[in-house]
């Protein structure tokens, strides 16, 4: 019962807002402009800023952890070839493919990483934590955008060019770079700008789920039915136990080294995904439909993982 309480409070706070968004939609306070508007500034502004921040103050990775990092960097590029290769084969609608895979492998470790690691694994599963996520943000936001980029032209097939070239036009791509550049570099930046930067920054995951309130329609998940079952077994269920059987049988991991992996593989949907998929004219209902759903079931299949995990003496 403590391990679903805990789950439960991580879901809550996200899907609470986003009610509040519906309330306050119904209530015509978030108008449809408005709330296309907020989207535009957080795609724009606010996601690059968070993921450039993030960057920018990320610790310094532990390489003592490299096989770890190395095989979450491996979850990320299998994955995505995979369901690059697979889902193009049974979905046609291209606006529906690229959302499909991305909400599919990417989980949303930002900001159900550090929590649930601290409270599993302590101060030991936190530093591997900060250490994945400071390796695999870069990877996972430029991974994003290509795969969105690559199936944003309708009626043409994927192309590399206009996928790299549509990549480049994406203010989270400059997020990334520059977080990097600051990063690598170690440039300083003066202490009211840092401070200015990450306020604001740490309004975008809020105010993102605030505005999917004012978007989300619980009737839309009716035509989408048929994706979503397959989108949501795939990633709460099909992607953790594949990867996790991985880390535990190939790499024997357990205990505190286990817990920030299992948070990686099997973490609900991010709200990049359904950022990104409004700014590439994908199908954002869809997206939307993966976000809330996936953060429901999350509460009972991280529970259920922890409980088995547990049972079994890995964590």
């Amino acid at each position: 019962m403590e391990n679903l309480i805990f789950a439960f409070n991580a879901v809550a706070p996200s899907f609470s807002i986003v009610i509040l968004g519906n309330v306050l939609k119904r209530r015509g306070i978030l108008t449809e402009d408005f709330v296309a508007r907020g989207n535009a500034l957080c795609f724009n502004v606010l996601f690059p800023l968070l993921v450039f921040f993030n960057l920018y103050d990320a610790v310094s990775i532990d390489f003592t952890y490299v096989k770890i990092i190395l095989f979450c960097i491996g979850v990320i590029l299998i994955s995505v070839g995979i369901l690059t290769a697979v889902i193009p084969r049974f979905v046609k609608d291209r606006r529906k493919i690229g959302v499909m895979i991305q909400c599919m492998y990417r989980g949303n470790f930002m900001l159900y990483g550090l929590p649930f690691s601290k409270a599993l694994g302590g101060a030991p599963s936190l530093t591997l934590a900060t250490s994945i996520m400071a390796a695999t943000l870069p990877i996972l936001n430029t991974m994003g955008v290509f795969v969105y980029a690559a199936f944003a032209d309708m009626g043409e097939k994927p192309s590399a060019k206009k996928a790299f070239v549509n990549a480049l036009k994406n203010p989270i791509i400059w997020g990334v770079i520059l977080g990097l550049l600051f990063y690598i570099l170690k440039l300083p930046m003066p202490n009211f700008l840092h401070t200015a930067g990450n306020d604001v920054a740490k309004i975008a995951t809020p105010l993102a789920f605030l505005f999917l309130g004012g978007q989300f329609e619980f009737r839309s998940a009716k035509k989408n039915i048929k994706e979503l079952c397959v989108g949501l077994i795939t990633k709460l269920v099909i992607v953790p136990v594949i990867f996790l059987c991985a880390a535990v049988q190939l790499l024997h991991l357990s205990g505190t080294e286990l817990i920030p992996v299992f948070i990686f593989v099997s973490a609900p949907t991010a709200i990049t995904n359904y950022q990104m998929a409004i700014q590439f004219d994908a199908d954002y209902e869809l997206a939307g439909d993966f976000l809330i759903y996936s953060m429901i079931f999350s509460a009972f299949t991280l529970f259920f993982f922890i409980y088995v995990l547990r049972n079994m003496g890995l964590i």
